[in-house]
């Protein structure tokens, strides 16, 4: 953190910064106001356009509050400019959210609605759309306030491992129960997740963004154009196929899922096909 105290702060002319005797800095914005308790064994120099923190030492307590004493600062100015969001994703049958005279009414599965008046500070707004999963977003100037804000809505109900209902934030990555053999892999909107599931007659794989829980792409080998006379023929069809719809999608490379399955047989076939149609796994 000592070499982060080190860089200076810049603001624009719409901020205002000032520190009194005690060390209180205040930085006042667009946004609104805040103010911060700076350590008193620490400086803090404010020029026309930024504001510099120095320590007394290089000893290892000051040099820690060095660099956090800049980065309050920092999450300060930020704060006053431009503001800081959270999101956060509902997800479940009949779980929903609706501002209630200025306090967020949600229902989660429990016997009865639960009211969230949210602090004077915070602005607190529901996007919701219909066939789409209701999004709660949590605003405002302080960075800290808004992330407790957001966690405490959170812990009304976190999302569950098995299927993911409950409340989670908007790009958290969501952690299923799945075999332990599997490594943590995580697919995006660039490089989707390839899952696959087989049973005994027939095999399924799509490929899945767990950012956004949404599945781009996916093929099965109940389709009509998947040919093969074995099984193994068959699966690596749909490798083949899931390749081309990929493309389709514009997606050129995924993060292959065998999900606790052994590397072998119709899985093989399925990844094998999925190359050889131009998927980079």
């Amino acid at each position: 953190m000592a070499r982060i105290g080190d860089n200076p702060i810049p603001f624009d002319d719409e901020v205002s910064v000032s520190v009194d005797d005690e060390n209180v800095v205040t930085v006042e914005g667009p946004k609104g106001t805040l103010t911060e308790q700076i350590d008193p064994e620490m400086t803090v120099e404010i020029h026309d356009d930024h504001v510099v923190v120095r320590r007394p030492t290089d000893q290892k307590r000051h040099r820690s509050l060095h660099g956090l004493s800049r980065s309050l600062i920092v999450n300060m100015v930020e704060g006053v400019t431009d503001g800081y969001k959270k999101e956060l994703k509902i997800i479940g049958v009949g779980y929903r959210a609706q501002m209630s005279n200025g306090a967020l009414e949600i229902a989660l599965g429990y016997s009865h609605p639960i009211f969230f008046l949210p602090p004077s500070d915070v602005s607190v707004s529901v996007d919701s759309e219909r066939g789409q999963d209701d999004i709660i977003i949590v605003e405002g100037v302080d960075k800290e306030l808004v992330g407790q804000v957001a966690a405490k809505i959170r812990s009304l109900r976190p999302p569950e491992p098995y299927k993911g209902k409950g409340v989670r934030y908007k790009v958290e990555r969501r952690q299923r129960i799945h075999d332990s053999i599997r490594e943590d892999m995580f697919g995006t909107s660039v490089r989707p997740r390839l899952s696959v599931y087989r049973s005994n007659k027939y095999i399924y794989a799509q490929l899945i963004d767990d950012m956004e829980g949404q599945t781009l792409a996916s093929a099965s080998s109940l389709a009509d154009d998947i040919e093969g006379d074995t099984p193994v023929e068959q699966s690596r069809a749909v490798g083949a196929l899931l390749a081309e719809r990929a493309q389709d999608e514009g997606i050129e490379k995924a993060v292959f899922d065998r999900g606790g399955y052994k590397y072998h047989g119709r899985v093989q076939a399925l990844a094998e096909g999925a190359r050889e149609g131009g998927l980079r796994l």
